[in-house]
């Protein structure tokens, strides 16, 4: 019988974080997962079994990541998929008065976590000529307007710093790609993780429902779904790609909510060629 394949997740213990967890666990991986929120991940790891390890961790910390890094190959003895999640929305605000502390504060966890940790991964899966990355992108790296200006750069540093390192890391056997998720039920909508979240979403959620083609924001258990696509086998022959899971936003302007007259004119083409 094949080894287990292992995966490492960061920002696992909520979110789309939590959903890869618990989706990597169903398709048969042993699961290790970072995050600062120390509770929520130990009950998550508890809930799981034997097959998931939770280690505290920062991702803007180098040495931190290193440390869980090990820890999940010192525990399970290989590493066959990171998942580089952790995010926060980061700085907001008109960029005249964004503070340069908070822009690094923002960069650090959403963009040069990417890179440490996809660094550490390729460390331990090019010895083993074989493995797959996936980041967690944004549809704000992709158009204006979806998210605030710090985040959105960063966002599209992890596109673009994804392509370039799955030309390199292809020649080893390893994939990397990226998803990028629209509007999803996440606490990174509301500010917090707590149990205050779950109101606060009730609030935003209409908001963002009309959004995009699809009326209704996306869950976390289908941007997971979409991950374990792109660490699995039925997608080797994938890499350097972004994968958008966002209802249609970047589509362009739902049907819905396209003026009028463009409608009519159609009903009256479609009548006169009749």
């Amino acid at each position: 019988m094949a080894e287990q394949p292992v995966c490492f997740i960061t920002g696992g213990a909520s979110g789309i974080g939590a959903a890869c967890v618990r989706r990597f666990a169903q398709a048969g991986y042993r699961v290790g997962f970072g995050d600062v929120q120390l509770d929520k991940g130990r009950g998550l790891a508890n809930a799981i079994g034997a097959g998931a390890l939770f280690v505290p961790l920062d991702v803007r910390h180098e040495s931190d990541f290193a440390a869980a890094v090990q820890a999940v190959v010192a525990r399970f003895g290989r590493l066959d998929c990171l998942v580089n999640n952790a995010a926060i929305s980061g700085v907001l605000g008109p960029i005249a008065q964004v503070p340069m502390e908070e822009y690094d504060y923002t960069c650090a966890v959403v963009q040069r976590s990417v890179f440490i940790g996809t660094q550490l991964a390729a460390q331990v899966m090019q010895p083993q000529r074989s493995g797959a990355i996936v980041n967690i992108a944004s549809i704000a790296g992709i158009t204006g307007g979806a998210g605030p200006h710090v985040y959105s750069a960063c966002k599209a540093a992890v596109i673009a710093l994804t392509q370039s390192v799955a030309l390199e890391l292809a020649e080893s056997g390893i994939r990397v790609n990226a998803v990028a998720p629209g509007n999803i039920e996440t606490p990174i909508h509301t500010g917090v993780t707590d149990e205050r979240w779950t109101t606060r979403m009730a609030r935003i959620r209409p908001l963002h429902a009309d959004d995009q083609a699809i009326d209704r924001m996306g869950q976390p258990e289908e941007i997971a779904h979409a991950v374990a696509w792109l660490a699995s086998d039925a997608a080797s022959y994938v890499t350097g790609h972004t994968l958008v899971v966002d209802g249609g936003f970047t589509a362009g302007r739902p049907w819905r909510k396209q003026p009028g007259h463009w409608r009519e004119l159609h009903r009256t083409k479609r009548g006169s060629a009749q």
